[in-house]
């Protein structure tokens, strides 16, 4: 770490500059600017518009989880039984686990090929990590859940417009 009172190099970690004697223990703890990057691990989840839940019961079938995803404009529904999440189902699901299987959707139960135990967020959570567990896990959409109770989900869609409208200020349209 480089002693900002004289400019000395010293080893990451020491609590005083080899050099002049400053303390420097704390100096090198980074911290959120102001701008974009602030603002991701700043402002939290809640903040976002989420995509208002849309459930589908296990025993439902494929057909009908995606015929609530296509009234709803949603690319995912969440999997609830007695209250709890139990999966997604993502238009992904459709392509890779019904289609590409040549499972038929009026009868195939929703539960066979939804994605179980999905990660999720709470509203409390930085859009940056929203952000990271999409790009490092392949995700589009996290559901958000406080408390064990479901709010919505998260998109890419929802994420690139609040930084559209929110962090670059721009208006929709």
């Amino acid at each position: 770490m480089r002693c900002p009172f004289c400019g000395n190099d010293n080893i990451p970690g020491v609590e005083l500059c080899e050099s002049c004697g400053s303390e420097l223990a704390g100096l090198d703890i980074p911290e959120a600017d102001s701008g974009f990057a602030g603002r991701l691990m700043s402002d939290s989840l809640g903040d976002l518009e989420l995509t208002p839940k849309a459930e589908v019961a296990p025993d439902a079938t494929a057909a009908e989880a995606i015929e609530r995803m296509r009234r709803e404009r949603h690319g995912c529904v969440q999997v609830v039984d007695d209250g709890r999440l139990v999966g997604i189902f993502t238009e992904r699901d459709v392509l890779a686990r019904l289609v590409r299987t040549g499972l038929d959707p009026s009868t195939t139960p929703v539960s066979q090929v939804m994605t179980p135990g999905p990660t999720t967020l709470t509203s409390h959570d930085p859009p940056a990590f929203a952000i990271h567990r999409m790009v490092s896990q392949g995700f589009r959409h996290l559901p958000i859940v406080d408390g064990g109770e479901l709010r919505g989900s998260i998109s890419v869609r929802n994420l690139l417009r609040y930084i559209h409208s929110e962090i670059l200020g721009a208006s929709a349209g």
